[in-house]
């Protein structure tokens, strides 16, 4: 499996167990698009299970115990975050077409008003 280095942050070291490095792409079970994942600790809170947190390129953070896999590729329906690939690419790191050896579509998501006619605000 492919595993890229991600960046260890001082209150994760503190406060949980940071990865040294995990695959090019994370797919939340509960999130609409795919991510690049930038940091990964391990937290152990008190005598509940330990649960993953994980922090995106493009500033998204997530947490859980089972709502995460971690992929070398993708194939399937979801997008990947345009915001996580163009920071990842902006910092030096290689791009998820290069990571996969195929093409990965990207986008995003965005607001949109669905409640009533923009004219009556």
């Amino acid at each position: 499996m492919l595993k890229l280095p991600l960046k260890i942050k001082a209150f994760n070291r503190k406060h949980g167990t940071p990865w040294a490095s995990c695959a090019p792409f994370v797919d939340n079970s509960r999130a609409l698009l795919l991510h690049r994942p930038r940091a990964v600790t391990v937290f152990k809170c008190g005598n509940r299970p330990s649960h993953l947190a994980v922090e995106n390129w493009c500033g998204n953070h997530s947490c859980g115990t089972d709502k995460f896999t971690f992929l070398d590729s993708y194939d399937g329906d979801k997008l990947l975050c345009a915001r996580c690939e163009s920071a990842a690419v902006a910092q030096g790191m290689p791009s998820a077409d290069e990571l996969s050896g195929h093409h990965m579509h990207q986008g995003k998501v965005i607001d949109v008003q669905t409640c009533c006619d923009k004219d009556q605000v």
